[in-house]
């Protein structure tokens, strides 16, 4: 049993789902937990009732939690939950999904062959992991080579080559280009009724899966899955904007290397706090250099923090050789680089706003 869901796959599952009554109560969940169970503050996760001695539990993944006594659950049940973070810690509470189902997908049939409901393509796209794989392997460049040949127009394949950044020659401009190309603005820009100054990565995905039609069903249920991430990342997206956090994800394809996976983040401002740091995460795959992970965060009017793990022994090396000539770089652009700390090791999971402290050692083998 696997309650926890992964994705659309496993939105619309066998059983009746029932009306649930928390009264405004919370069930409150460790940070451990919460940590091992990879949670994202306004997550969106599906549980079930089970009954264990007298107790009644809450089965996430396969992790039991005593629920408060009070609350109308029976067992058998299968619950939505959001989970929050907040100063005090992790909790879940109850939502209701019914009310929060607008629109309707696809039902998935069960193993009889039995129509299950339909279930909001909102709520699905909340539900999938963030970011998962299917861009980064559909944006590899010899993937996408192959991707083009097998369907696309030479003009569609024009337009899709154009999105591809170069590493050699990446300039802050060419970047800026790429990120409003993503596909993340599309409906921004309509809902303005404005059209986007070029096609953006959305748009010719969907025209990629028409081009394509019946013809390879592998490559359009890739397709559909690459929407699928962009689209999922929007709703993240606005579901951060209401927390007053702005935090917004994409893949970045390059003609020349891996796709780079980019996410921007800022967390809500406090009261009587000044404009909290603002931070960039870059992950790639690199042929030579292998998996890296960076993070930049920027405070204190262009005062900049680095940090970067890489799995490369090699890798750490050349970082650490070329620090200085990174900072002198980033003086050029105005910006002081305040700290620039390297790992060798595969980055550990962190919450969205954390930054270790100035000589502070972080342990990455424990």
């Amino acid at each position: 049993m696997n309650p926890l869901l992964q994705g659309t796959e496993q939105t619309a599952l066998p059983g009746r789902l029932n009306p649930i009554y928390l009264d405004g109560r919370t069930i409150p969940l460790q940070l451990p937990i919460a940590q091992q169970l990879g949670l994202r503050d306004g997550q969106i996760i599906q549980g079930a009732i089970e009954l264990r001695g007298e107790v009644l539990q809450l089965m996430v993944n396969g992790q039991g939690f005593e629920l408060p006594a009070g609350l109308r659950f029976r067992p058998g049940e299968q619950v939505w939950l959001r989970a929050n973070r907040s100063a005090g810690g992790w909790t879940l509470k109850a939502v209701d999904r019914g009310a929060s189902a607008s629109a309707s997908a696809p039902s998935v049939a069960a193993s009889d062959d039995s129509a299950q409901p339909a279930v909001s393509r909102l709520l699905a796209l909340s539900l999938r992991p963030p970011m998962s794989p299917t861009l980064l392997d559909l944006f590899a460049p010899a993937a996408l080579r192959a991707l083009l040949q097998s369907g696309a127009s030479g003009e569609l394949a024009a337009q899709v080559q154009r999105l591809q950044l170069s590493m050699r020659g990446l300039t802050p401009d060419g970047l800026q280009s790429a990120v409003l190309s993503s596909g993340f603005w599309l409906e921004a820009l309509l809902g303005r009724s404005q059209m986007s100054p070029s096609p953006d990565a959305k748009s010719l995905l969907r025209k990629l899966i028409r081009a394509l039609g019946d013809k390879e069903p592998a490559q359009v249920s890739q397709l559909k899955k690459a929407v699928d991430d962009i689209e999922a990342a929007q709703v993240e997206s606005l579901a951060a904007q209401s927390r007053g956090e702005l935090s917004f994800s994409m893949v970045l394809p390059f003609r020349d290397t891996n796709p780079v996976e980019i996410k921007f983040f800022r967390p809500p401002r406090r009261p009587g706090q000044e404009r909290p740091p603002f931070s960039v995460d870059i992950h790639t795959h690199n042929d030579v250099l292998g998996e890296i992970w960076m993070k930049t965060s920027v405070s204190r009017a262009a005062h900049v923090d680095l940090m970067m793990w890489a799995l490369k022994p090699s890798v750490v090396r050349l970082a650490q050789r070329h620090s200085d000539a990174l900072a002198k770089r980033l003086a050029l652009a105005g910006l002081t680089m305040d700290s620039f700390r390297i790992f060798n090791a595969a980055r550990p999971s962190l919450p969205e706003g954390w930054a270790a402290a100035p000589g502070s050692v972080l342990d990455v083998i424990a």
